[in-house]
């Protein structure tokens, strides 16, 4: 078992302890009111008072229930048998923007410290730059290691580094045996992986080539990198494959709208699925200079003058997800919007047909088990401590 959000789960001690100590202050409150307007004798008489175990047991039910609401929030995650997609019978080309605004720290707290890329390959400068199939780490010389400023567990959390978490830990792990192809944007498009089923190599090149500003110029040319992921699906998925195109973006482009309509209409045509992933939240959010590329001119000369956030011509620039031309584009090209929170949000097998999924281990969600448990045990604090009387009639 795992947690999707465990810094909750500090929380559950301070509810043991809180929850029954209102319940007891409540108890003596009554016992209070009772001794200053009117004789608990001549109560005793006329009516019943609750007994003191009453109020333990609505004391230990309502501290469950905050306790179990608290866990539920935790996320927990039961390891299980489900479907999973089956060896060889799916193509995924996942395309990135990795421009200056994936930058924004949208998911602080939800990402862990694995996600923060490691030593960069030097950002690639020309589209003809070869391209290694089935990359190993030995088959390339290491470059020098880039300066970066330490970064510690409290500095995760940007857009791009969500987009790492779910591509590392679920999207190359679900996708074993099958076929996994990555493409980075920003001013241009960049093929960083053609379809491959190499594990070793897919988590290497998200390791140190999906850094932002790692595809060459300055903006998001979104069109051109969906383009490019039909031109490799063209070249590398057989015609029996299921193929899945999914599009990680904060909806930012510089495109013209007819180069997102002609992609729409290719990908009908060429049976392939798209899922279009909105990273950030519509309140625009501040770019820290320290998450910038360590090569990038503009926040090396920000961070010479003791600047923290993105600034154009001395006003600090944020950015927000534009989620209406995210979900044009999933609605044009027949597929689906997800507008993503936690990695939870995005399920490959909900996007496969029947013919391309097996059963094996996976894993069950038990926020709704422990939130019914909870409900159980409000119902129980309420009613234990209820009066309930029969009307007679005289």
């Amino acid at each position: 078992m795992y947690y999707l959000n465990p810094e909750l789960a500090k929380f559950i001690p301070v509810a043991a302890l809180v929850v029954p100590l209102l319940v007891w202050l409540n108890y003596r409150r009554k016992q209070a009111l009772q001794e200053v307007f009117g004789n608990r004798t001549l109560l005793s008489g006329t009516s019943k008072p609750l007994s003191r175990a009453r109020y333990i047991v609505r004391g230990l039910a309502t501290t469950a229930a905050a306790c179990l609401i608290i866990a539920a929030l935790c996320r927990p995650i039961l390891n299980r048998g489900e479907k999973t997609i089956a060896e060889g019978t799916v193509d995924v080309i996942a395309v990135v923007d990795v421009s200056r605004s994936m930058a924004a720290m949208d998911y602080e707290g939800k990402v862990p410290q694995s996600a923060v890329a490691k030593r960069p390959i030097e950002a690639p400068r020309k589209l003809n730059r070869p391209v290694f199939r089935g990359l190993e780490p030995e088959d390339e010389p290491a470059p020098a290691p880039a300066p970066q400023q330490p970064q510690g567990a409290e500095d995760t959390g940007t857009r791009l580094e969500m987009v790492r978490h779910i591509l590392q830990d679920y999207m190359v792990k679900t996708l074993d045996g099958n076929h996994l192809g990555l493409v980075s944007y920003a001013g241009e498009s960049f093929p960083q992986a053609f379809l491959t089923k190499d594990t070793r190599a897919l988590n290497w090149i998200i390791d140190r080539g999906l850094t932002i500003s790692s595809a060459p110029g300055e903006g998001s040319a979104m069109g051109k990198a969906l383009h490019l992921s039909l031109a490799m699906f063209d070249a590398d998925s057989p015609a029996d494959h299921e193929r899945l195109l999914i599009l990680f973006s904060d909806g930012g482009n510089d495109d013209k709208p007819e180069v997102l309509i002609d992609f729409a209409r290719q990908a009908k045509v060429r049976g392939i699925k798209v899922i279009v992933v909105a990273m950030g939240n519509a309140m625009p959010s501040k770019i820290p200079v320290s998450k910038l590329a360590p090569d990038d001119d503009v926040a090396i000369a920000l961070k010479a003058n003791g600047k923290r956030w993105l600034e154009t011509e001395g006003q600090i620039e944020k950015s927000g997800m534009n989620a209406s031309l995210l979900q044009a584009l999933a609605n044009q090209a027949g597929g689906q919007f997800i507008h993503l929170q936690n990695m939870s949000d995005l399920n490959l097998l909900e996007h496969v047909g029947k013919k391309a999924t097996a059963r094996s281990v996976g894993s069950v969600e038990l926020f709704p088990w422990l939130i019914g448990l909870a409900l159980i045990c409000l119902v129980l604090s309420i009613t234990v401590t209820h009066q309930w009387r029969r009307r007679t009639v005289s």
